[in-house]
């Protein structure tokens, strides 16, 4: 087998201890350096680095799920207590319709209220959803406390998310 160490070339008999280091070179009294590693240590380091990577992106994309499902569910809810506190302070009734092309929520008593979704599996949806001027929330004109509705997930999976009304 054949060792190169800076710039001396030697031989090595394949049975000797000094071939199962990667870098063993000489010091100038003639004795082996014992610095370096092996192939062995080498790769067990590599698999670590590997298995832990592996467990950070699995954690990583969970929180970036999660992350994303709150930040759609505190949308909505905001969007829902303002229809809510708009009926009760102008003592009127609301009408929110889901715009399918749109993918969007929308106040019909206002120009400017709407939230568009577009996460939002439209099967879970309601046409049409009547706030009174008490506040209270109908589908169908039958009163609901609140809203379940599913969410399509980056990988495709589906997510259920609950409202409060």
């Amino acid at each position: 087998m054949l060792i190169c160490c800076s710039s001396k070339i030697s031989f090595v008999k394949p049975n000797s201890e000094s071939h199962l280091r990667l870098h063993r070179p000489k010091t100038k009294n003639g004795k082996l350096n014992n610095s370096g590693f092996t192939i062995i240590e080498i790769l067990i380091v590599i698999i670590l680095i590997g298995i832990l990577s592996g467990a950070a992106v699995g954690t990583y994309s969970g929180v970036i799920k999660d992350t994303n499902e709150r930040l759609i569910h505190d949308k909505l809810q905001t969007f829902f207590q303002s229809c809510k506190n708009r009926a009760k302070l102008r003592n009127l009734n609301i009408r929110i319709t889901y715009n399918e092309q749109q993918k969007s929520f929308i106040n019909q008593d206002s120009t400017n209220s709407f939230i568009r979704i577009p996460e939002i599996y439209q099967n879970s949806i309601p046409k049409l959803i009547e706030i009174d001027k008490t506040g209270n929330f109908k589908i169908d004109g039958k009163d609901i406390n609140s809203l379940n509705m599913l969410l399509i997930n980056p990988n495709g999976s589906l997510a259920t998310i609950t409202i409060r009304l």
